[in-house]
């Protein structure tokens, strides 16, 4: 794996606890609840890009164009592609910064899917229970390392 951020924060999973690496302006945060040498059962996944886009889209780093909010939620569509669930941008919405991808309807189970929000920059990856009559709640899920690494070398690569 190419990507310094994903490799270093691979290095650092080796207990339960929040997990915070920096690489060249960007950081991941894994909150992990256990691991082992092939997976990672974990709550929650926090990628903050570098420079990064901005919610209405415009100038980025450099005077360069950043991606809109609607770029970034595909590119998040395709960065969770390793994820058991296709992941879809269910709500995008510059005004009011911020967008939200779910498991597409079709592969929710047992009430359970993931939910990604991101405001263009700062993306939070988690599994939801949603029990009929009940309050949802993130509840841990399982990646292995690889699908975890591909996951934040893709989501910080805004």
């Amino acid at each position: 794996m190419s990507d310094g951020l994903a490799r270093a924060l691979d290095a650092e999973i080796v207990v339960q606890g929040v997990i915070c690496v920096e690489h060249e302006g960007r950081r991941a945060e894994v909150e992990v609840v256990e691991a082992d040498r092939l997976a990672v059962r974990v709550m929650r996944v926090r990628v903050v890009a570098g420079g990064g886009a901005s919610p209405a889209g415009g100038a980025g780093p450099a005077g360069g164009r950043s991606e809109s909010l609607h770029e970034t939620a595909t590119r998040l569509a395709e960065a969770f592609r390793g994820l058991p669930e296709r992941m879809i941008p269910i709500e995008v919405s510059p005004t009011l910064g911020g967008a939200v991808l779910r498991s597409a309807p079709e592969d929710v189970r047992d009430r359970e899917y993931f939910e990604a929000r991101t405001d263009g920059r700062v993306t939070d990856l988690e599994r939801i229970h949603a029990p009929a009559g009940e309050e949802r709640r993130a509840v841990p899920f399982t990646l292995t390392r690889e699908t975890l690494r591909r996951i934040v070398e893709r989501v910080g690569s805004g």
